[in-house]
């Protein structure tokens, strides 16, 4: 049997879709070596051993590898998650944080992320758009934290951060996800997060053409319009 039939079948993950990723990813050993091929032949006889964190979705893992390098998220915040989709930066971020919120506009999603919802007493989600919902309706206090991971173009994405940027604390903390088929606009996107009055601390680059910015408000630093 084929390695990524066998981790769905003795139910270590939900799909195969996911199987073949974490495969790939060298989260699975198979009698103590790590395996890199869904295809390999595998049997009952065959000890397999997986990473805890293995069925969870990309961004979980995601958000987990830039928490690890940049220390982002802090125990007690309050954080605002914008595009949440499969829930996987909602479902890690309620590790650390005090309460999490999320923001998704596609309705395909909601009944999996109002069932991670009711599995976590520190995450609420929330259908609605964040190019034109009342900043009243995403949070009614200050965040710590804002992760914007919308699925649209950089510049738009900005436009939305800019938008939400008066939730955000003096001294608060963004995570932008920039999703750029090449780097030829990347200057642009990062001199747009400048002027909303953000010190970029962190550029992290992924093999997804995909720029994770990690930046601080400043002080009383007014958006420059």
């Amino acid at each position: 049997m084929r390695l990524d039939a066998l981790l769905v079948e003795q139910e270590k993950v939900a799909s195969r879709g996911r199987a073949r990723r974490a495969i790939t990813s060298g989260m699975v050993r198979v009698d103590g070596k790590i395996i890199l091929k869904p295809s390999r032949q595998v049997g009952y006889e065959n000890e397999i051993k997986v990473k805890e964190d293995i069925d969870v979705p990309a961004g979980y893992l995601k958000l987990k590898d830039i928490q690890d390098r940049t220390g982002i998220i802090h125990p007690g915040d309050v954080l605002l998650d914008l595009g949440s989709s499969a829930g996987g930066f909602l479902m890690f971020a309620s590790l650390i944080a005090g309460s999490v919120k999320g923001i998704e506009y596609s309705e395909e999603f909601m009944p999996h992320l109002k069932s991670i919802a009711r599995s976590h007493d520190n995450i609420t989600v929330l259908q609605n758009d964040v190019f034109t919902m009342p900043l009243s309706s995403m949070s009614d206090k200050p965040v710590d934290v804002i992760c914007n991971d919308i699925t649209v173009e950089p510049l738009d994405s900005i436009k939305v951060l800019a938008r939400v940027l008066p939730l955000l604390k003096s001294g608060g903390r963004v995570l932008q996800v920039l999703k750029l088929p090449d780097r030829s606009h990347l200057d642009e996107c990062t001199n747009r997060i400048k002027e909303l009055g953000l010190t970029i601390q962190y550029m992290l680059k992924s093999e997804k053409r995909e720029v994770y910015v990690i930046a601080v408000r400043n002080g009383k630093n007014e958006a420059k319009k």
